[in-house]
């Protein structure tokens, strides 16, 4: 017996708009089964990201099951130094929960952020903003050396797929967030 699905969308969007590709993977808090057609559901769920961003990935309303699960939501991000191979750092961009009646949703407007400091989802709004008050750096290394005390930097990662934004702190370079922008 088939169970129902829900298609997630959207386009994660590098902050210099160059084509990467990757995957999006949906993975569940915890073993879990639909309570209606009584079918153990998938511990997760991945799909690859085309290279212009755009993602449509097929997951299970999870308000169906009994054990009151979330899916984690990452991004993996294809290598450039090593082609055909993904970077060993997903991006973790937060946790969704789906509702039996939905059937296509957009990513953005169901995702909500994990507890702890991890990376979170930037939406149109914001994102262009925060781009434009941060300088950004090739390295940390550079970034550091560069930056006076107190100031906020920023290194893209990944070829410009996601930047991380590092604050300097008396010459030390401290982490603040990754950054990604998902629209729908």
């Amino acid at each position: 017996m088939t169970i129902p699905t829900i298609s997630v969308t959207g386009n994660a969007r590098p902050p210099d708009n160059t084509p990467v590709g990757g995957r999006i993977t949906a993975s569940l808090s915890a073993p879990d089964f639909d309570s209606v057609s009584n079918v153990v559901v998938d511990l997760q769920v991945s799909q690859l990201i085309g290279a212009d961003g755009a993602f449509s990935i097929n997951l299970w309303p999870n308000s169906r099951g009994s054990n009151n699960t979330h899916y984690v939501i990452t991004m993996d991000f294809l290598s450039l130094t090593s082609p055909g191979h993904y970077r060993r750092d997903p991006v973790v961009l937060g946790q969704v929960t789906l509702n039996e009646a939905l059937a296509t949703i957009p990513l953005a407007s169901v995702i909500t952020d994990v507890a702890g400091p991890t990376p979170i989802v930037l939406f149109p709004d914001t994102y262009g903003d925060l781009i434009a008050s941060v300088l950004f750096y090739s390295t940390v290394t550079i970034g550091r050396s560069s930056s006076a005390n107190n100031v906020y930097f920023g290194v893209t990662t990944g070829g410009g797929r996601a930047f991380e934004l590092w604050r300097k702190v008396r010459n030390v370079a401290i982490p603040v967030r990754v950054y990604i922008e998902v629209t729908a």
